[in-house]
């Protein structure tokens, strides 16, 4: 990314939590007065508790989720960031902690960069660039349209999040540009009624979306989650619920349980019979009734490398096993071009467990026998964020990784074919993400709309073409690209599939034994 050089913000004072204005890419961080707002109260929802909380997340000094509410964790981090910078005490969370939080960030954290705690989430500086125009035409200044990530482009990019009911990180990745450009374009601009959804990075085609709000008039809000208990988190904390989610499907059974999902009224949707029986019995491997979820796309967890550079670092060896990853000293052969796994614990916690000599699931034993795996590969194997994890593959920043079928076919495409991908020779896992209604939608008839839409052939076609992985559809074939449908990454052959056991059920008892686990490995 070409990236303009920010002049140094000048550094924080003992005096007050600003003092004078400094200025960066249009943006003025606070006054020599700050307003004197009131403390949130306990208990309420507040704008600026939520913000606070955000920034102190990114400060890793807060791990709950944003809830808006000045919680005894947001009050404890609060004490703690104005400690480390010598900020006099303060139980008021106002525009002065704000620009205090936001002018620690910029300086430590490497934002300029568009960076933030190593975490590469933004578009290049074209699509910058124009989600900066993009952001004025909205009404939002964005700063100079230079195509860098300054600050107010990032404060300009909350206030589009919040407008639209999302997720606000005040990062543009390609979701939000995504987003910019379908509400630039006027999408939902005459829509009578409004579907939200919540799906995984990079995992639409923005298409669809138009097509579906030009032909129902009702207007998509798309959002983003990053792992099942992202999502779970999400439809228990208060605010706008949702309308259609995305879980894996061996999720569902304890969402079910848990009361988030809501049974499908599936005598509403025309297009129920272009399902695949033999994908949808497989979805009732977790889903027994099929009461809760649809399949929405299937995938293989598994093995994918970089051949160039698996090549020079380990000359000669076969790259289709799990020992790449999981044996130690294997690993030690990669690590200089990058050895990795993605960051979804339930996803990679049982293929260590498989590497660990636990070929089926089963429950403690294969927590611990996972466990065990990972606790030699500390310092060896980095853990790749999902939403990291096609560009780290697709770059050569990592070289050999375990992670998802379909985040490698997007890295074949991205790289130009110089990432490969198996199902391991000791077994990989099959997978579906499902689509489901949870139990709190506000808008179910829109939502069992959009899911029909989803199961026609054209639609779930074009969107198999984009992401990279294979749909539940009969009849999408027709409509797919050959380069896709063709791709053993993408349909893996009947050897590799018969190698592929369907993604344990987790019990709440092994989710808590693998965060314990994963928080140890991921830290």
């Amino acid at each position: 990314m070409k990236i303009r050089t920010l002049a140094l913000l000048a550094a924080l004072t003992g005096s007050g939590l600003m003092t004078g204005a400094v200025q960066a890419q249009g943006f003025v961080f606070g006054t020599g007065q700050p307003p004197a707002d009131a403390a949130a109260p306990a208990g309420m929802r507040n704008a600026k508790v939520e913000t606070a909380q955000r920034l102190l997340a990114r400060l890793g000094l807060l791990r709950e989720t944003p809830s808006g509410k000045l919680t005894p964790a947001t009050q404890e981090a609060i004490r703690v960031f104005l400690a480390q910078n010598k900020l006099p005490a303060s139980a008021q969370v106002n525009d002065g902690l704000l620009n205090a939080l936001r002018r620690v960030i910029w300086q430590t954290q490497n934002w300029s960069s568009g960076n933030y705690k190593g975490r590469e989430k933004l578009v290049d500086a074209q699509g910058l660039r124009e989600a900066q125009i993009i952001l004025g035409q909205l009404g939002f200044n964005a700063g100079p349209l230079d195509g860098t990530f300054g600050p107010q482009t990032q404060v300009a990019t909350e206030a589009f999040q919040e407008s639209q009911g999302v997720t606000v990180d005040g990062l543009i990745t390609a979701t939000v540009l995504m987003n910019l450009r379908r509400a630039v374009n006027g999408a939902g601009a005459s829509a009578r009624e409004t579907v939200r959804v919540l799906n995984w990075p990079d995992y639409i085609d923005a298409g669809v979306l138009q097509d579906f709000e030009k032909e129902t008039s009702i207007r998509v809000v798309y959002d983003i989650f990053t792992s099942n208990d992202d999502l779970q988190a999400r439809l228990r904390a208060g605010g706008t619920p949702y309308d259609v989610v995305f879980p894996t499907a061996n999720a569902v059974p304890a969402m079910a349980a848990k009361g988030l999902l809501g049974k499908l009224d599936k005598a509403s949707l025309k297009n129920l019979n272009n399902i695949d029986p033999r994908v949808d019995a497989t979805l009732r491997a977790w889903d027994k009734d099929g009461s809760y979820s649809l399949p929405y796309m299937w995938y293989t967890v598994g093995i994918a490398w970089n051949p160039k550079l698996t090549a020079k670092a380990y000359p000669g060896h076969a790259m289709d096993s799990l020992s790449n990853v999981f044996d130690p000293e294997t690993a030690r052969r990669f690590q200089s071009c990058g050895v990795g796994v993605v960051d979804s614990a339930s996803d990679v916690m049982p293929l260590a467990a498989i590497a660990g000599g636990q070929a089926k699931w089963n429950g403690k034993s294969s927590v611990n026998a996972a466990s065990q795996v990972l606790e030699r590969l500390k310092g060896i194997v980095k853990v790749i964020p999902t939403d990291q994890y096609i560009d780290a593959l697709a770059s050569g920043k990592i070289c050999v990784a375990i992670g998802f079928s379909g985040d490698a076919v997007q890295a074949q495409a991205k790289s130009r074919g110089t990432v490969e991908y198996r199902v391991p020779t000791e077994g990989g896992l099959l997978a579906i993400d499902a689509m489901a209604v949870p139990a709190n939608a506000k808008n179910r008839r829109a939502a069992h709309l959009f899911i029909d839409y989803l199961m026609r052939p054209q639609v779930i076609a074009k969107i198999s073409n984009t992401v990279g992985y294979a749909n539940a559809n009969l009849k999408a074939g027709e409509f797919m690209s050959e380069s896709i449908k063709s791709n053993p990454a993408v349909v893996p052959s009947t050897a590799s599939l018969s190698r592929s056991s369907p993604i344990p059920i987790l019990s709440e008892q092994d989710r808590q034994d693998i965060a314990r686990a994963w928080s140890r490995f991921s830290k």
